[in-house]
């Protein structure tokens, strides 16, 4: 008789290049495939954005596994340890196969799950390990050091040709509760596909026809030239070791985004309170207005500066937003309207699908000038110019703001006098 593991599944939704699910498959046991579901599991509550997302794609990797192996996603929710000690009981089972984390949160819980049972887990979710490359504070020679590494890189893992399921209790996936009670979703998931082939599909398209061009189209706003993977790759449903090795000799400029996501997650599991506290300590004490009306205009998208409500409703209409965009309407809240970045932060993490611990706060303290190699405190970056150059045609402005354009809340270059003398106020004799 065969002898049971459990592949626990988490952010790595996918059977080619997974691991854990194909490492477990090559030692011939009898597989329960697992979800355990929190919404604390990065240690923080996912936002509402994510968990549509996620609801989607569980079911469609559940139906994937269904068709391929006979079997569906075993979906369970709480404690993660009390779950796996039940199963434990219903089916015996002799070790646990997962792919490992690297916030905090999850980092204690995986410890938890060694302590209480066989286990072997592997990396997946990044391609270099944090452990492996000595912390560089700087992107450029961070990233040659981990090239130095590359031939710790490993092959890309083929999918499993047959599997063999177990069976077990589980509950439905509408019991986790992850679609909102509000329709706004229903008009965001129209803009995404969650089907796996469909998913596949794009994927090789992108390689086919527009990675050679992403360096010249990725700024552009008018221009359909990003590859929107980032939810996909937020999920683990593509493989960031197979786009590393995809793009490394056709795409330098792609390569290195997947490198700055790299960046994030090293500089995330150094600094565990990303999200909440400054990395250069003395950007702490900047003096912020936290003016609520305002707040709630850039919310809204009715700023008045047309590129950045135009990046604010694409944000809420589809639960994403173009990088470039995302820089200036990040820009403008902090250095025009003197909101706490903090806030920003909170507000993309609940309404971006591709919401990443390591990446969204790594990205608002870039903006700043408190993360690594952030931007310098003194680039401000002009609405109106950044439009004159990312959307000269006005396309994407159109799109997105259907409406007349409002009167604008605030003076950008009275704001920009305002924010340079507040980081020149500040104390810390290192700063400048």
């Amino acid at each position: 008789m065969k002898k049971v593991a459990v592949v626990l599944f988490s952010d790595d939704f996918r059977i080619k290049d997974n691991p854990a699910f194909y490492n477990a498959n090559l030692s011939d046991y009898k597989i329960i495939p697992l979800f355990i579901y929190n919404s604390n599991y990065l240690g923080r509550e996912i936002g509402e954005a994510s968990k549509v997302f996620l609801h989607f794609i569980l079911k469609n990797f559940s139906n994937l596994l269904f068709l391929k192996y006979g079997q569906k996603l075993i979906i369970k929710n709480g404690d993660v340890i009390a779950i796996l000690k039940d199963i434990q009981k219903e089916i015996p089972f002799e070790t646990i196969f997962f792919n490992h984390s690297y916030t905090e949160f999850q980092i204690k819980v995986e410890n938890e799950i060694k302590n209480n049972f066989s286990c072997k887990s592997f990396k997946a979710k990044l391609i270099f390990e944090p452990t492996q490359i000595r912390e560089l504070k700087v992107f450029t020679p961070f990233w040659k050091e981990c090239l130095k590494n590359i031939h710790d890189v490993g092959e890309v893992l083929p999918e499993p040709s047959s599997v063999d399921m177990q069976n077990c209790s589980s509950i439905l996936l509408e019991d986790l509760n992850l679609l909102p009670k509000l329709n706004w979703w229903k008009d965001m998931h129209s803009f995404w596909n969650f089907d796996y082939q469909k998913i596949n599909s794009d994927y090789e398209l992108f390689f086919q026809n527009k990675i050679e061009n992403y360096k010249e189209t990725r700024n552009s706003l008018d221009l359909d030239g990003v590859s929107k993977f980032s939810p996909y790759i937020r999920f683990g449903v593509f493989s960031v070791r197979d786009l590393f090795l995809r793009s490394l000799n056709r795409s330098p400029a792609f390569n290195s985004e997947i490198g700055w996501r790299e960046f994030a997650f090293h500089t995330l599991f150094k600094n565990q309170n990303l999200s909440s506290k400054e990395v250069k300590s003395e950007f702490s004490n900047f003096l912020w207005d936290n003016n609520k009306n305002f707040l709630l205009k850039w919310q809204k998208g009715e700023t008045g500066e047309d590129i950045v409500d135009a990046g604010m409703k694409e944000l809420w209409k589809t639960g994403f937003m173009h990088g470039r965009a995302r820089m200036i309407c990040a820009s403008f809240v902090i250095k025009d309207l003197l909101i706490d970045w903090k806030i920003g932060e909170k507000w993309f993490w609940d309404c971006l699908i591709d919401a990443c611990p390591a990446v969204n706060p790594f990205s608002w303290q870039w903006v700043f000038g408190s993360g690594y190699d952030s931007a310098p405190y003194f680039r401000i970056f002009n609405p109106k110019l950044q439009k004159e150059k990312f959307d000269p045609s006005g396309t994407y402005v159109k799109k997105w703001n259907t409406k007349p354009k409002l009167i604008g809340i605030v003076n950008h270059d009275v704001c920009k006098k305002e924010a340079l003398l507040r980081y020149k106020n500040l104390k810390e004799p290192n700063l400048f």
